[in-house]
């Protein structure tokens, strides 16, 4: 599933909300064709660009695929958590 909007203030910006392949079909290039045909569907509806946020600690290296594609990291944010014991 690729999960694709434009943003509502900004009709130029695309936003890939999420992306999701079955973890037995992972590896098949099924996540590639969604997020290709996602974009295509922004461009279609006016966008000029488009963006998605994600973490570098994802197990999944959903990053490698979104470079793969075009995406260029802009920003990497710290995330902290602590346990309340």
């Amino acid at each position: 599933m690729a999960l694709c909007s434009i943003r509502r203030h900004d009709h130029t910006v695309g936003e890939v909300e999420e992306l999701s392949v079955r973890k037995d079909q992972r590896r098949l290039g099924i996540g590639r064709i969604l997020l290709r045909d996602g974009l295509r569907s922004l461009r279609e509806q006016g966008a000029t660009t488009a963006r998605l946020y994600t973490g570098t600690a994802n197990p999944h290296r959903s990053y490698d695929l979104y470079e793969s594609v075009g995406f260029r990291r802009q920003n990497e944010y710290v995330r902290y958590r602590k346990p309340l014991a």
